[in-house]
């Protein structure tokens, strides 16, 4: 019985839902006032498939609220306030930000009456402008939000006085076509990132890392990289209620080892190391080429790690071959501001004087130092703490460094990855978490030299006893954040002459234990980091890449067996082309027969071998489910005939029946083949 009522269900799906995507701001405005002008705020139901049903109507928005806030209903969850043509509040939803902003950005504050600034957002080409919706002030229409690890509040208007340039829509949760969510394979962490809310833009990714042990395979939602859940309802439940009891690793919070490393860290190659990986990717005439040296150089003279340092000029400077690099030698995009990013950036004699000064003047003595205003923690972070909370609009410029890091260490099989013992501060404090010359001892700093923001990381370099802190006699050896002098004083100015230099091995200062968690597993370590690098062996010139690494580059998406994220009618030899990236040899075969022309079919293998590495994949074309390369009607009928469960499809081209990637066949899929037969391109990526 439970089979029939399965179908059932999925029948009427079938017959009253003609589209999955949202009804936009504009068609609810259109759709004007359904309630009259003596009750003119509307209690309805966002249904799934885009529309709207009333389910009340009140004279104020007082009295829809508390009617949304204790209904019984079962469509309780997603039910949505309308007044004046506009969504104003809903149960459960998440909002589109960053709509018509003159500054290309939008601020986020600690309270809703706009004090304190925490940081900005925006939304571009390498990221989402989706975030959770917590809380609704109804007489400023300004929100409170949850995304990229931070909470704060967001104006409606970016000019409230004249209500203009508004900076967000309020999408309820059934009608999110497109949240950003993550991916976990058998062997990495992939962060999605949808343009919007719409599916009407396309969508980025970021491969963060690793798998982490915490995570089983598959599909996530998450605002805070650290929590994971299945599903947006149960996110949002967890959220409003500040915890994260529902998450699925509610006891062990996932920490991307790149973005909390400190940059008062040494990576383990040298500058020959640095050479060979830029020079298999870009060409001489990069400002990148030959850098090694300076990256090295500057990381052992000012205690900043020199792969962290290249990781964001290869994200700033686009490998080396920006405008702002090639003619200003900037690598950093220093003072590019996002309105005039051109004009405004900063130009260097050389590019090593450009490392120079973004090492010293920028990072030891900037956003590494605890007293100036940039400050947030010596790590890349997020928008919640770390680098990225005044670095860059990006919500995931860190993320994207770590991923470019990754990227480069795996070039080396990951001899950096959990090199050093790192532990994050476990909650938020004001005057308790101070650094100390010795456990117990005499402070670094009355003043700046604290912990005070929850994930704020450190490097620990050993495990010592000390004064009982919170129970425990245990205090952590760590590098210090500062530069500091030869008696461990803090150092406020940057102004010298020759330039301070980091001491590495008479830099490190001692913290209670006690407010940490250690974030990683370390098999080796516990000493102060040496002047190394230990000379890797370079990858030989045919080099044994990752296929997923091959993959990955080309733009498509790898799991072991299977390739996929490839458009509709990419060309074969385009394909190949993309995928002989590492001097990798590649073939195609269909039917057990090579080609080499024509277009790619879901069910076409392909071969790929680099070195001693050598894998072949099966093509998955998402919507190509009879595997002819198209997506036509023929596919429309083998997706409902499977979901009827008259003819069940196997294999791949199962894998392409699954047009939304959510790890199911439903009528979202369904409905998203005959939209796009239909015309409407953007529905399947």
């Amino acid at each position: 019985m439970k089979k029939v009522r399965w179908i059932f269900l999925l029948l009427v799906c079938f017959l009253f839902s003609d589209s999955v995507q949202a009804m936009s701001p504009n068609e609810v405005k259109v759709r004007g006032n359904v309630c009259g002008e003596e009750k003119p705020v509307e209690l309805a139901v966002a249904n799934f498939n885009g529309t709207l049903t009333t389910h009340g109507c009140y004279k104020t928005y007082k009295e829809a609220k508390e009617a949304m806030t204790t209904s019984k209903d079962i469509n309780a969850e997603y039910l949505v306030i309308i007044e004046n043509g506009m969504i104003v509040d809903a149960q459960n939803a998440l909002i589109d930000y960053d709509q018509l902003s003159n500054l290309k950005y939008t601020e986020v504050y600690q309270e809703k009456n706009l004090n304190n600034r925490i940081t900005y957002i925006a939304s571009t080409t390498s990221t989402s402008d989706d975030a959770a919706l917590l809380e609704v002030d109804y007489a400023t229409k300004r929100i409170k939000i949850k995304v990229s690890d931070t909470v704060g509040w967001i104006r409606k208007y970016e000019v409230e006085s004249s209500q203009t340039n508004i900076l967000y829509d309020i999408v309820p949760i059934t009608w999110a076509a497109s949240p950003s969510y993550y991916k976990v394979t058998d062997t990495e962490i992939i962060h999605y990132l949808p343009g919007n809310l719409y599916n009407t833009k396309s969508t980025s990714q970021i491969t963060l890392g690793p798998k982490p042990e915490q995570l089983p395979v598959g599909t996530y939602y998450s605002y805070d990289g650290h929590y994971f859940y299945k599903d947006l309802l149960t996110l949002l439940k967890d959220y409003k209620n500040n915890t994260y009891q529902s998450s699925v690793n509610a006891n062990d919070p996932y920490y991307n080892y790149y973005m909390y490393l400190s940059f008062r860290s040494k990576t383990t190659y040298n500058a020959d190391n640095i050479n060979q990986y830029i020079k298999s990717r870009t060409s001489s005439s990069s400002k990148l080429y030959q850098t090694g040296e300076s990256f090295i150089n500057y990381q052992n003279k000012y205690g900043v790690n020199a792969a962290l340092m290249l990781a964001i000029g290869i994200n700033e400077s686009g490998w080396g071959n920006s405008p702002i690099a090639q003619k200003k030698n900037n690598l950093f995009g220093l003072n590019a501001v996002d309105a005039t990013p051109g004009e405004s950036a900063d130009y260097f004699k050389s590019v090593d004087d450009c490392i120079d000064d973004y090492a010293y003047t920028w990072l030891a003595y900037g956003y590494l130092q605890p007293g100036d205003y940039r400050f947030e923690g010596a790590n890349l972070g997020n928008k919640g703490q770390g680098l990225n909370v005044h670095y860059a609009s990006d919500l995931y410029w860190g993320e994207i460094a770590a991923s470019i890091y990754y990227e480069f260490d795996k070039y080396y099989q990951l001899q950096d990855y959990n090199a050093y013992q790192l532990a994050v501060l476990k909650e938020d404090q004001n005057g308790k978490v101070y650094a100390y010359k010795t456990p117990g001892g005499e402070k670094v700093s009355n003043s700046f030299y604290q912990y005070k923001t929850k994930n704020s990381a450190i490097l620990i370099l050993e495990e010592v006893t000390g004064p009982k802190v919170n129970g425990s006699t245990t205090w952590y050896k760590i590098m210090s954040d500062p530069t500091l002098d030869s008696n461990l004083n803090y150092i406020g100015s940057s102004k010298s002459d020759p330039r301070i230099e980091y001491k590495w091995e008479q830099t490190a200062v001692y913290v209670p234990a006690s407010y940490f968690q250690k974030i990683n597993s370390v098999e080796t370590g516990g000493e102060e980091p040496e002047d190394k690098p230990t000379d890797p062996p370079k990858p030989p010139e045919n080099e044994d890449v990752a296929i997923s690494t091959i993959v990955s580059e080309a733009s498509y998406y790898y799991e072991p067996g299977k390739i996929s994220d490839i458009a509709v009618g990419t060309k074969v030899e385009d394909a190949i082309s993309k995928l002989s990236n590492h001097g990798a040899t590649v073939t195609i075969a269909r039917k057990d027969q090579t080609i080499t022309s024509g277009v790619l079919q879901t069910g076409d293998k392909v071969t790929i071998q680099s070195g001693n590495n050598k894998e072949t994949l099966e093509v998955i074309i998402y919507g190509d489910v009879d595997g002819d390369g198209t997506i036509s009607a023929v596919d429309y009928v083998l997706v409902k005939n499977h979901i009827m469960g008259t003819n069940a499809l196997s294999g791949v081209y199962q894998n392409a029946a699954n047009v939304d990637k959510d790890n199911s066949i439903s009528a979202v899929d369904y409905v998203n083949i005959k939209n796009y037969i239909m015309g409407n391109n953007s529905v399947i990526k």
